[in-house]
């Protein structure tokens, strides 16, 4: 009976440190891995900064037209008849661009 109780514990001590090297490898291998990972997504992230600064542009171009545009004669009944699409490249270019000039009044 004794040797049950003492094997058991034996038993259970070696499962509970495999578990911790086993805890321990993978949390080196990510500890390794991770900066890799977050120095690979710096150029996309850039690249969304630069597509978010020129969609932050139209935006800003679109408010002024409309601002421009004489409030009596707006129809808000129309749907949106101007379509503004870029695509930036990761340096800055614009590769894409559609305008579309609302209709006159």
């Amino acid at each position: 009976m004794d040797s049950t109780v003492a094997n058991a514990a034996y038993n259970a001590n070696t499962f509970l440190w495999f578990c911790i090297f086993a805890f321990g490898l993978i949390l080196s291998i990510l500890w390794i891995l991770v900066p890799f990972a977050v120095f690979g997504i710096k150029g996309l992230l850039r690249r969304i900064a630069r597509s978010l600064e020129a969609i932050e542009k139209q935006n800003v171009d679109l408010l002024a037209a409309w601002r421009e545009y004489p409030r009596d004669s707006r129809d808000y009944g129309r749907p949106a008849e101007s379509v503004v699409y870029r695509d930036v490249r990761a340096d800055g270019t614009v590769v894409r661009e559609e305008r579309i000039v609302p209709p006159a009044s």
